[in-house]
């Protein structure tokens, strides 16, 4: 028999005043997710910008003193400033590295970003590299050698010949000023291919070598090199080359000075400050959203590029380097020219097929 002390007898809700009897909160679809994407969405809409150079050499500086700094700085896009604990503080010979690693638009209103909600405004984090296997596969011996045959070999090419004709045409155009060219993710040059990437190349019946996997890069720095001499033959004058690549090894770096490359923004951050109105930028399969950061601090006079044309990689993702608001509007400010690979060459220089070189119009200047 039920208790009948246990009795509760049903709320009269309906002749109750909400002093009375409050009705329960739903904290239903109110998440910080939520909250921070829309206050993402409206200061990007009110003009504030992801990214600041002062930002960017600020964190490029910090993370060279990874051995002595307990904790990284990172400025949001509300102005807070929040603190990231530094995992390998004080250690003699760490196994990870850190590099810059960026979120852009679509990552701040669209696609939950990893990590804590404290994280979700922040245009950039860091994200820290395991060094133990490309320290165990080493290096291709002969990289030095390898770079000169490469280079000579674009040189000799007719689609080099095209693309100085190309440039010089659109140097020609509105008497453009060059005094820069600055590259940025061009790729290491002298890793070897890692056991997998082998044994899946052969798998699927691909050519398969010790340097399958520096190709394209060998390829990018020579014509890195040959839009710096385009422009001196033009202008007259000395060009400075700049190489921006977290994943470069001492050896890739070595070569690169010996031709003249500066190598800037060692954690990949502060190559971006060195983008002004009179600078070629070159960013091949970057993984970066470098067009976004070029949105938001210049108007660079040439861009060669494969990236900010598309944005979604599937419903749920978004290309490293993707389109967003700012950038298609910043790419109406350019006019846009694509390279020119003749057949028989189609298949020795096939990742140029997908590049294009975006010519800032006459009487654009600077960042919006």
């Amino acid at each position: 028999m039920a208790n009948t002390n246990d009795y509760i007898e049903p709320s009269k809700s309906s002749n109750s005043s909400p002093s009375q009897d409050p009705s329960p909160e739903l904290n239903y679809g109110c998440s910080s997710w939520i909250l921070s994407s829309q206050c993402a969405s409206d200061l990007y809409e009110a003009g504030v910008k992801l990214w600041r150079k002062e930002d960017l050499v600020d964190i490029e500086a910090q993370l060279a003193r990874s051995f002595e700094t307990e904790y990284f700085t990172v400025r949001r896009i509300d102005g807070v400033v929040a603190r990231i604990k530094n995992p390998m503080y004080r250690i003699q010979n760490p196994i990870w590295v850190p590099r810059l690693k960026t979120q852009g638009y679509w990552r701040l209103v669209r696609i939950k970003p990893d990590g804590p909600p404290e994280t979700y405004l922040c245009p950039y984090l860091l994200e820290w590299r395991n060094q133990t296997v490309p320290r165990y596969e080493g290096v291709i011996e002969y990289s030095k050698s390898l770079f000169e045959t490469k280079r000579q070999l674009w040189n000799s090419s007719i689609t080099c010949e095209l693309f100085r004709a190309q440039l010089q045409r659109l140097l020609n155009t509105g008497k453009r000023r060059i005094t820069k060219v600055v590259c940025f993710g061009l790729g290491d040059m002298v890793t070897k291919t890692g056991e997998w990437e082998m044994n899946h190349r052969r798998d699927t019946g691909q050519q398969a070598s010790e340097t399958s996997d520096v190709e394209e890069s060998l390829t990018q720095h020579a014509m890195a090199l040959t839009m710096a001499e385009a422009i001196r033959h033009h202008t007259g004058v000395s060009v400075q080359l700049k190489a921006q690549d977290p994943a470069y090894r001492e050896q890739t770096n070595e070569i690169l000075s010996e031709h003249g490359f500066e190598i800037v923004g060692k954690f990949g951050a502060g190559g971006f400050a060195e983008i002004d109105d009179d600078t070629l930028v070159f960013a091949a399969f970057a993984s970066t959203a470098i067009s976004e950061i070029l949105a938001d601090i210049s108007r660079p006079a040439l861009v060669i590029t494969t990236g900010g044309k598309k944005t979604f990689s599937d419903h749920t993702k978004v290309f490293s380097d993707a389109e967003s608001p700012r950038t298609r509007q910043m790419w109406c400010e350019y006019s846009v020219s694509h390279f020119a690979v003749p057949s028989p060459e189609r298949e020795l220089f096939k990742p140029l097929t997908q590049m294009s070189i975006r010519t800032r119009m006459p009487g654009v200047e600077g960042a919006r």
